[in-house]
């Protein structure tokens, strides 16, 4: 591990990281996230995110909230106080239930909560989001 793409795409791109601790469903978004032209790399746990953070400054970050040993609501916590990390958007995935958790996941600092399973044109339309440019996130992609 890391899976990446090998080859940066010029133009309408975003170097994303993706921390999600299920092999299969990290090698699938990965792959996704790849095919449509974005750079990639995985972590599949915060201490891997925090190794990879060292050498690549990703645009986005895709953290699944139930990491083992270490919620992705920490990890954020450390991730913010990067200085290389300073313009990257962060993006809470959750398979847990319940209404309050996007609401947590804004307090937390992410601009976007995605549930689980992450719908690809979803994904895909929060990293079209960065692509484009410089502004905010829409508060809330349509799920």
């Amino acid at each position: 591990m890391p899976l990446t793409s090998g080859v940066r795409i010029s133009g309408g791109t975003c170097r994303v990281l993706l921390v999600e601790d299920d092999f299969d469903s990290a090698e699938v978004l990965c792959m996704l996230i790849q095919q449509a032209g974005h750079d990639c790399q995985v972590a599949l746990n915060a201490g891997e995110a925090r190794t990879i953070t060292q050498d690549f400054t990703p645009d986005v970050t895709l953290i699944d909230i139930g990491l083992p040993g270490e919620s992705g609501y920490d990890l954020i916590q450390d991730l913010k106080r990067k200085p290389a990390l300073v313009d990257c958007r962060f993006v809470a995935m959750s398979g847990y239930g319940g209404p309050e958790l996007p609401e947590q996941s804004r307090d937390a600092g992410f601009e976007v909560h995605l549930p689980k399973p992450v719908s690809s044109d979803v994904l895909l339309a929060v990293l079209d989001q960065c692509a484009a440019g410089p502004d905010p996130f829409i508060a809330k992609p349509a799920s």
